[in-house]
Order: C-alpha cells, then sequence, then structure tokens
C-alpha cells in the first residue's frame, strides 16, 4: 500500500489524498465488515476478489494517514452506489478507480470527488470518443489523446455518483494549463478537476 506523492503536481488540491497499489490477492479480509464480506465472496472472478480487497485495505491506509479514529469510520453508499465515509456525524468524500494494473482510492475532507485512472498506452476507438463528446468538443478536442478525454469524463461522471447512465455528451469539457479542467452538466451545474500523469497512468480527479 503506497501514498502518492502530489506535492509536485501543480495546484493539486491539499485535502485530496490518493493511495495505490498492485491488485494483491494473498490480504486480510478482516478489513471487510459484514456486507463488504458478503460482496467479495459473491465475486467468481479471481481478478475481481483482488481489487475488490486491496482497493478496501488502501481505504483504511488512508484513514490513518489522516489520523481518524477507524472506530469512528464507516464506508458506506448512496442510493446510486455512490460510496461515501460517515465519521461519527462528519461526511467525507471517497471514490475508487483499477485498471488493469493497479487500485487506486482517493479520500478527501472537504471536496465530493471522482477519481479515474486509465493505462496511458491503452487503445481506444477514436469513435468511441466522438460519442462521448459534443460537436463543440470534437471541433476542440478531437485530436487528443483519446483515453486523457475519456479519463476526464469518467472521474466527472464519478464525482457526480451517475456514473455512466449519464449521457457523456451533456458534460461540456474545457481544458486549462497545468492539467486543469471544467464540467459543464447540461450548461448548468460545474465540476472543476485536474488530471495528471503517475504511474504510468492518467489520473484524473473531479469535484
Amino acid at each position: 500500500m503506497n501514498l502518492l506523492d502530489t506535492s509536485k503536481i501543480p495546484e493539486f488540491p491539499k485535502s485530496i489524498f490518493i493511495g495505490w497499489s498492485e491488485v494483491k490477492f494473498d490480504l486480510d479480509i478482516a478489513v471487510l465488515s459484514d456486507d463488504e464480506l458478503k460482496t467479495h465472496q459473491n465475486f467468481t472472478n479471481k481478478q475481481r476478489k483482488g481489487e475488490f480487497l486491496t482497493a478496501r485495505h488502501l481505504f483504511w491506509m488512508l484513514i490513518q494517514k489522516l489520523n481518524l479514529d477507524p472506530k469512528t469510520v464507516v464506508l458506506k453508499k448512496e442510493k446510486t452506489g455512490k460510496p461515501f465515509i460517515k465519521n461519527d456525524s462528519n461526511r467525507l468524500f471517497v471514490s475508487f478507480s483499477h485498471s488493469q494494473d493497479l487500485v487506486l482510492c482517493a479520500i478527501s475532507v472537504d471536496l465530493d470527488i471522482g477519481l479515474d485512472a486509465e493505462i496511458m498506452n491503452r487503445k481506444v476507438n477514436p469513435a468511441i470518443i466522438k460519442r462521448i463528446l459534443s460537436e463543440k468538443e470534437w471541433n476542440t478536442y478531437g485530436s487528443d489523446n483519446p483515453i486523457l478525454l475519456w479519463t476526464i469524463k469518467e472521474a466527472s461522471v464519478k464525482s457526480l455518483g451517475t456514473g455512466l447512465r449519464t449521457n457523456l455528451k451533456e458534460l461540456e469539457l474545457t481544458k486549462h494549463e497545468n492539467g486543469l479542467f471544467n464540467i459543464k452538466i447540461n450548461k448548468k451545474e460545474k465540476l472543476q478537476g485536474i488530471i495528471f500523469e503517475a504511474l504510468n497512468h492518467y489520473i484524473a480527479l473531479a469535484y
């Protein structure tokens, strides 16, 4: 289990902490709650079981880094499936992501976050990207690395808690310097975020 060093990433929010690990299959299941243990046991795919258990170990590692009392922390889910942290009467924010190589977990004390990570050399059909970009976005960013665009939009829908139930064309992307970006939802609500390279991945956070 590792804490990602974000200190050299320009304008990275100081209240967000990210843990990462390669997928492990021999971790102690004692970290799982009763409900999580049932979920873990129901997975028939070994890779998925490893990702799930690794993510929970990362979560508790970050809880320790934040000096929170594990006895007061509960990992819960909204009706949409979006995870959040209940800490006594306080609400903290958490998001998970995994690629074929890594599992990541991000926690923030004050920003409602969405995390996505994709391996940089992953191949994405440009036709798929055209289906998730508006005409304006396609004209502006159509020649950009498609996996970078996908990662930003995926982080955004995770922050919203709607996942891929959202029509990604409804999220209008504007990129800025230093990996910063804004997303408008139906030209109204706005998210901001950051994308950067680490661990041979694009890692995006929307908040």
